[in-house]
């Protein structure tokens, strides 16, 4: 990995650092003011952190394989395979993110089902 990959990975570890702390004392300031006892399903808060966390946990999986893939194609410089897949795993990320996003949201998904039972079924 080269210095500018480092930094900007280290930047978005910084933010989301910074969004789930955020996160955190507004769920304990709600559950303040509501007087709530903690309830055994996931707040917004919860979800909202679980969204970011995996998303943060993927480009850093996606930002290793391409390191990796990178370093082999400099290796095998005469193989096209590793570009190949270098191209893969850049888009991947941009491809696989908003799936992610829309897995965390239950109404979004029971639209999408029931959207696609309506056009098989």
């Amino acid at each position: 990995m080269d210095m500018r990959n480092v930094f900007v990975i280290g930047l978005m570890g910084l933010s989301t650092c910074y969004m789930a702390t955020l996160l955190c004392r507004h769920k304990t300031r709600s559950q303040r003011l509501q007087n709530s006892k903690l309830s055994p399903k996931a707040t917004p808060e919860q979800r909202a952190l679980r969204t970011i966390l995996m998303l943060m946990s993927f480009f850093l999986l996606m930002s290793t394989f391409d390191s990796i893939i990178s370093y082999s194609r400099t290796i095998l410089q005469g193989n096209p395979l590793p570009f190949c897949f270098q191209i893969l795993v850049a888009h991947s990320y941009a491809a696989v993110s908003p799936l992610l996003v829309l897995s965390n949201e239950k109404r979004i998904t029971n639209l999408l089902i029931s959207m696609y039972e309506k056009i098989v079924l």
